[in-house]
């Protein structure tokens, strides 16, 4: 019963975390407009470039994919 329990919150965890969290989703778009320098028109290319590569992603989920990309290219 109480590994079932474990499962039940570990699955649970691990869905808020995929669906953004709210706060992680709120300092993806922070890092990504402190990296484009306040530029609100880049951090907006970005993340509609982002939501081309993969439709039906949220804007969120973007702006993180977006930082990581970044931080990946400029090694």
């Amino acid at each position: 019963m109480a590994f079932v329990l474990l499962a039940g919150v570990a699955l649970g965890v691990w869905w808020w975390l995929r669906r953004g969290g709210g706060a992680s989703s709120r300092q993806a778009d922070t890092q990504l407009r402190s990296i484009c320098l306040g530029d609100d028109g880049q951090v907006e290319r970005l993340v509609k470039g982002e939501m081309s590569r993969a439709p039906g992603i949220s804007r969120a989920e973007a702006a993180s994919r977006a930082v990581e990309r970044y931080r990946r290219d400029n090694r």
